[in-house]
């Protein structure tokens, strides 16, 4: 069970540091001084960026923010000077999140989580008699069972279509065992998949003591992968990085194949596709019946397994990546996504967005990816 979206620490830590600094700009500019110390002690990417773009360009970032920090008039002013500063170490899983739009929603962006809302839930339209499509909106945690039960209820009417449409695109993320019921449906034979390392630090073994409560209360799962994980994180050096498993980083995990696999799986993906949702691409794409097409992911996963830290002035909170993927250095996903198989450019808008399932069901069936018009 991986969880990669985020979720809320207690706030108990809030009342040391509770006295509100006098201005909007005071309390901005003390939030943004605890980050750069903060980042590079706990966040699983920030030592690597620094030894990347140098300590000069860090230096430079800081006081840019600073003039704006200090210029803030209100905390929505404030939340963006503090995003940009983040964007400066990480585009994804690395954002500020302000208390009172606090949730347990990740986005695949640095945009401010929201509640998940039933317009992700999945769904299946059956196209042709030969092609289906199975559209996932988020691998958010709620969703695992509406994915089973869907895949379960219309078991029937998948086996006869030989082609499928797995539509991916502007997939919010969430946690890897929600698409568990999807896999043996169009895995073949055995997966290969690269774990993650933790670092070690009081503020990251502090997150995952929590996160079961406030994510999963009562789930038995998530509490014995996080008490696992515990256990490895204290068995090291604080600041030293832990392999997830004690087995290694490498799993080989033979497939359990659903009977009436579809022949051929297209799997559309684009720019918002992050997280999690770029684990599953990572994982289906390791079928023979598997082809991406689209655009880049969205570059969002080599640090992940967000906590959230209050920040000193008590009005918000950094969530920052407390793992980082075995797969570094040699297959980094955050440098500009996961490429696909198969390229399409942006559609310009809804109807282009539409038109791209209606090519690729055309090209399942024999014809063309051809753009409608030019394909008559």
């Amino acid at each position: 069970m991986r969880l990669r979206f985020l979720a809320a620490t207690a706030l108990a830590t809030l009342a040391a540091s509770h006295a509100l600094a006098a201005t909007p700009g005071e309390a901005c500019l003390q939030d943004l001084r605890a980050l750069p110390g903060f980042l590079l002690e706990n966040d699983t990417g920030a030592r690597q960026h620094l030894a990347q773009k140098g300590q000069a360009y860090f230096d430079q970032a800081l006081a840019s923010a600073s003039e704006a920090a200090a210029n803030a008039n209100d905390e929505a002013a404030c939340n963006i000077a503090l995003s940009a500063y983040l964007g400066k170490w990480r585009k994804g899983h690395l954002q500020i999140v302000p208390n009172q739009g606090l949730s347990l929603d990740k986005t695949s962006s640095n945009a401010t989580p929201a509640i998940a809302t039933p317009d992700r839930a999945p769904s299946l339209q059956l196209l042709s008699s030969h092609t289906a499509l199975l559209t996932l909106p988020s691998f958010f945690p709620q969703y695992a069972k509406a994915i089973a039960d869907l895949l379960a209820s219309k078991h029937s009417e998948l086996t006869h279509r030989r082609n499928w449409i797995i539509d991916v695109r502007r997939n919010n993320g969430g946690d890897d065992s929600t698409y568990a019921s999807l896999l043996p449906w169009i895995a073949s034979g055995e997966s290969v998949n690269m774990g993650v390392e933790w670092l070690s630090t009081p503020a990251n073994i502090a997150g995952q003591e929590t996160i079961c409560a406030l994510y999963a209360p009562g789930n038995a799962s998530c509490m014995k992968h996080m008490a696992q994980a515990v256990t490895r994180m204290r068995s090291v050096q604080p600041g030293q990085f832990v392999a997830q498993s004690a087995d290694g980083p490498m799993a080989y995990a033979p497939f359990s194949s659903q009977q009436g696999q579809p022949a051929r799986v297209a799997v559309l993906v684009d720019r918002d596709c992050g997280s999690s949702c770029e684990q599953f691409l990572l994982s289906v794409r390791q079928s023979f019946r598997v082809k991406l097409i689209g655009r880049n992911s969205n570059g969002a996963l080599d640090y992940s397994n967000l906590r959230m830290q209050a920040l000193p002035s008590g009005l918000r909170q950094i969530a920052y990546a407390t793992s980082r993927s075995a797969r570094l250095p040699h297959l980094q996903v955050d440098l500009d996504g996961i490429q696909p198989d198969i390229y399409l450019p942006p559609p310009k808008d809804e109807a282009g967005r539409a038109e791209e399932v209606l090519r690729v069901q055309r090209w399942l069936e024999g014809g063309s990816l051809r753009p409608v018009d030019e394909a008559k």
